[in-house]
């Protein structure tokens, strides 16, 4: 069985408490997490962004009118058809998790998307995790993702296609040393033991 706590962000498989893309990420790619007040602007937005994906009515808070009107643009224009939104995607055998934003089709390609406020190195290896746990959950292979970026003065700005199948070994790696720095016990400030 598989679980999500929203308040402490934490997947579990089978009661076991799992890492999240986002964490193994963040543990080994410098510079990949933001400050908390970031952190609450950017859940606000991906928020706003799944009731766009799903047509649903919503009032928001004002100061995230150019992200908002931005995500409009974006769904008016590239017009994806929206498969899923925030789905949550767990690997069993590898022992991760995570939630992507959202598994849409793109000119009849179907592609994975996720919400930005600016682009960075781990984008593909991201995108590739959530394809490689979607496979197992017994979804189907997706091979393509972009990153799209929602900026405050109301546009919007699409990575580069990423064929995802060339970034799964590199998550997979990240996965790997994530683990053994567990194992080790190795932290930010150095061994303990």
């Amino acid at each position: 069985m598989t679980t999500f706590d929203a308040t402490t962000h934490t997947y579990r498989i089978d009661g076991v408490a799992v890492p999240s893309v986002t964490q193994v990420l963040s543990d080994l790619i410098p510079g990949w997490q933001a400050s908390e007040w970031y952190l609450q602007r950017g859940t606000a937005v991906h928020a706003c962004a799944a009731m766009i994906a799903r047509g649903v009515e919503f009032d928001h808070d004002p100061a995230i009118d150019g992200q908002v009107t931005a995500c409009k643009r974006f769904f008016a224009e590239v017009r994806p058809h929206v498969i899923r939104t925030e789905y949550q995607v767990f690997s069993q055998k590898l022992g991760f998790a995570g939630t992507f934003d959202l598994e849409c089709s793109v000119q009849d390609a179907v592609c994975l998307i996720d919400w930005k406020a600016s682009f960075g190195a781990a984008l593909p290896y991201q995108l590739a995790a959530y394809s490689v746990a979607y496979d197992e959950c017994g979804g189907y292979p997706i091979r393509h993702g972009y990153g799209v970026q929602l900026n405050e003065d109301g546009t919007y700005k699409m990575s580069c296609v990423y064929d995802l199948r060339n970034y799964r070994n590199g998550f997979l790696a990240l996965l790997s040393a994530y683990k053994i720095r567990r194992a080790c016990k190795v932290k930010e400030e150095g061994i303990k033991g």
